[in-house]
């Protein structure tokens, strides 16, 4: 078992142990004389967005004369620039170049919202408390014991039910007695509460308190009310806390919540709050409180028949404490069927360790039937959300999905989508209006919920087109993986054809005959009248090229659209040179490898293909690295550049890798994305997550065709790996024993062909399951390991070894 342990108390939910099934997830911490969980649900939301501030989103045609006709130019302050050339309409080109819309910088929503805590009240006016808290994550649970002088100890344990989306807590107070009771009625009680939502202006007065940072102080201009505040009411009897939303394109009547509290043989009171806002519920088991168990159900709008349908059916499947049994052994099953699927066992075991936790926070938040988080845990949000805790669709939202198909998690990865295809839709009003294209354009922002129109329609951010390819590569990556041609064309293969027709029309056949991509910027830059930095960026360009190729090849597995495949085979060859691989140096290899590599792998400057045999700059342990000093959430990105592109020595790199890591994770398990001292206790960052691509890319890669045992891992450090999944649908184990690759197993779920980078010198020979040889091809390879390459049937496994 692999736990996680701190004795100390930890005082921000984002530092919390964490417990979740996916929708549903609580984040332990406490405070004076309390043990808290606060509450997270991934639908939960202040869908409020509201444009009517905003100027009409910028049409592409205007950013074109912007950039050719009237020259605009950053001034030097974020959201002010000139048109050097002139302008007809000076305020219109005031408007279309402010830093973004006036809602995204001064409203505060769209935005996730806290759920609600639960508190257990210690018992009184002891002294000298220590605390121990642990998580077994293979079991997904937490226990935490309080002791004091007094000898007085309290023991509890706690977890998520698979299903309903109940938190369930069991207490026992020990060593008690007429002598050291400082308390009056009872030693342990519980609240459970929600606050009212407070004014945008406290919390950025807050943020300038506590932070350096002044980027947000424009939320002080918040023109939009407080949520109503929560109430208490009886729902069947039963005292329910509940939260209503404003209405919004999907919850007409608004979205709700409600938390239902269950205390077998005890008392719910309802507390009074003097107008407060607080809605609050005293929870009081009988006797002493000396032990017992209590549980808390959440019923949302987004549950069949509604959250009170939801709190309801929860309600009467309480007999007793079966339930609460049946909870805790559905739990355990929950965790034994999850860890199942995949293992490892690493000699460095900060990185075992670290896979465990990185898959054990995505297990708790993410989960493949309901939306995902957008930049921060649900249970660790603030009242408001940097960023709007939003979608951002140029790294952020992708990365938390990165490594979970190659850990044969599918579910996890699978979690992108839901969300994700509020943005589709949108984007095909975007492409229409915007555009004046078919298919469908993603935005840089967006959220797991329908919107009237462009949340992000001015600025220098508005209109980058290279988000569009790279927002749908999670579609075909899950193909590659799985090889389930239904899924693809049920699910997968719409938002690639869409997002590959956006560009066909968006792309423009010059006098050259070779198609351009103008007007688009690349990153994150400011307005410029070069028009080169709108013409054909790497970085555009790049994600326009892989997209073709993978709606191209969608196609002709489904055998769909032959019209259209061969439009975007005619730009491809027409394509204009982005990348001089000649001159770059790239063996023939590595020229094959090129087209095969996801665009973000690639990097996106002009300069990322430059090969050097220095160190990467990106894992140097000093401050004028970012990725060390304030940014660890661009770490993921930099660190699968550098291994796509054969640019990370293990035997040299490995060591500071570690250390940056290491340099950013918080007791609990998390990696905090961006420094605290300039962003202040944010949330949980979901980005972070994206570490474990690069860490299973150690052990294990497949993305240029063949399976890599062991590609960028030290060989004198022993690991080992089990069913990890592989490009092509199969299931690959292998050991790294004293330098050797040893139990190398591929099981093949579809039954597609085979091949392997061989793992010995010498060749190696495949066998199947009873042992007998299979025919294999030999690929050499001029400057890396020869290919294996075999048949395979569905549902088979095979061995490799030396020959």
């Amino acid at each position: 078992m692999h736990t996680i342990e701190i004795n100390d108390l930890v005082l921000v939910p984002e530092e919390g142990l964490l417990l979740g099934n996916g929708d549903f997830s609580v984040s332990v911490y406490q405070a004076a004389e309390r043990i808290i969980w606060r509450f997270g649900k991934t639908d939960v939301w202040d869908r409020r967005h509201a444009i009517d501030i905003d100027p009409k989103p910028m049409h592409i045609e205007e950013l074109a004369r912007g950039i050719r006709d009237e020259g605009w130019e950053f001034a030097g302050e974020l959201g002010a620039a000139v048109a050097t050339k002139g302008t007809p309409d000076e305020q219109r080109m005031k408007d279309l170049t402010q830093y973004g819309p006036p809602s995204y910088r001064t409203r505060t929503s769209p935005c996730p919202k806290p759920v609600g805590e639960l508190s257990l009240h210690l018992p009184a006016d002891q002294h000298g408390l220590t605390i121990s808290q642990r998580l077994i994550i293979e079991q997904g649970t937490v226990d935490i014991e309080c002791a004091w002088v007094s000898g007085v100890t309290l023991k509890i344990h706690c977890f998520v039910a698979p299903r309903p989306n109940v938190l369930a807590v069991r207490w026992k107070l020990e060593n008690a007695s007429a002598a050291n009771a400082t308390w009056g009625e009872r030693a342990v009680w519980f609240s459970l509460y929600r606050w009212p939502d407070p004014e945008a202006k406290d919390f950025v007065t807050g943020l300038c308190a506590t932070t350096t940072n002044d980027m947000f102080d424009k939320y002080a201009r918040n023109d939009n009310p407080p949520m109503d505040p929560p109430t208490t009411r009886q729902l069947d009897g039963r005292w329910i806390v509940e939260q209503a939303f404003a209405p919004d394109l999907q919850f007409a009547e608004g979205f709700r919540y409600g938390l239902l509290p269950i205390v077998p043989d005890g008392e719910v009171l309802d507390v009074p709050t003097f107008d407060s806002g607080e809605a609050r519920l005293r929870m009081l088991p009988p006797g002493w409180g000396e032990s017992g168990w209590l549980a808390v159900a959440i019923g949302t709008s987004n549950d069949p028949g509604g959250h009170e349908a939801e709190l309801t059916a929860v309600a009467e499947t309480i007999t007793g404490n079966d339930i609460l049994e049946q909870w805790g052994l559905d739990n355990l099953a929950a965790g034994t069927e999850f860890w199942s699927r995949s293992a490892v066992s690493l000699g460095e075991k900060f990185f075992e360790q670290l896979w465990y936790e990185n898959l054990h926070t995505r297990r708790c938040t993410f989960r493949g039937d309901v939306a995902a988080p957008g930049l921060f845990l649900p249970s660790t949000v603030n009242d408001f959300s940097l960023w709007h805790g939003d979608y951002h669709t140029n790294y952020n939202y992708q990365q938390p999905f990165w490594g979970a198909y190659e850990a044969n998690q599918l579910s996890l990865g699978d979690s992108y989508f839901p969300g994700f295809e509020h943005m589709i839709e949108l984007g095909r009003k975007l492409a229409k209006d915007y555009y004046g294209c078919r298919g469908t354009f993603i935005q840089l922002t967006g959220y797991p919920f329908p919107i009237a129109d462009d949340p992000y329609g001015v600025g220098p951010f508005a209109r980058m087109t290279y988000m569009t390819g790279w927002a749908v590569n999670q579609y075909w990556f899950r193909y590659l993986y799985t090889q389930d041609v239904e899924w693809l064309r049920e699910v997968g293969y719409p938002p690639i054809r869409d997002a590959a027709v956006f560009y066909l029309d968006f792309l423009t056949k010059g006098e050259d005959g070779v198609y351009h991509g103008f007007p688009s910027d690349q990153g994150e830059n400011q307005f410029t009248p070069d028009e080169s930095k709108y013409t054909d960026r790497p970085q555009v360009m790049r994600h326009v090229r892989y997209c073709l190729q993978s709606a191209i090849q969608a196609a002709g597995v489904l055998g769909v659209d032959a019209d259209l495949a061969g439009q975007w085979q005619e730009v491809l060859d027409h394509f204009p040179v982005i990348d001089d691989l000649e001159a770059a140096g790239f063996s023939d290899e590595q020229k094959r490898q090129y087209p095969l590599t996801p665009p973000e792998f690639l990097g996106w400057e002009d300069t990322d293909l430059a090969r050097s045999d220095d160190p990467p700059f990106a894992l140097a342990r000093e401050k004028d690295n970012a990725l060390w000093s304030w940014y660890f959430g661009h770490f993921p990105i930099r660190w699968m550049v550098l291994l796509r592109r054969g640019l990370f020595r293990p035997e040299r790199d490995f060591e500071a890798a570690r250390d940056i890591i290491a340099r950013w994770r918080l007791p609990n398990g998390l990696l905090r994305a961006m420094s605290r001292e300039v962003y202040g206790f944010a949330g949980g960052w979901s980005e972070s997550l994206g570490i474990l691509a690069p860490v299973q890319e150690m052990l294990l890669q497949s993305w240029d065709g063949a399976i890599h045992f062991f590609p960028a891992w030290p060989r004198d450090i022993d690991a080992s790996f089990t069913t990890f999944r592989a490009e092509g649908a199969f299931l690959v184990s292998a050991s790294l024993n004293s330098g050797a690759i040893e139990d190398v197993s591929i099981h093949s779920e579809r039954g597609r062909p085979c091949c392997a980078a061989s793992p010995w010198p010498g060749g190696c020979r495949a066998t199947d399951e009873n042992g007998n040889d299979v025919p294999v091809t030999i690929e050499p390879k001029s400057d890396g390991d020869d290919w294996v390459c075999f048949d395979t049937q569905p549902g088979a496994t095979y061995e490799l070894n030396p020959a």
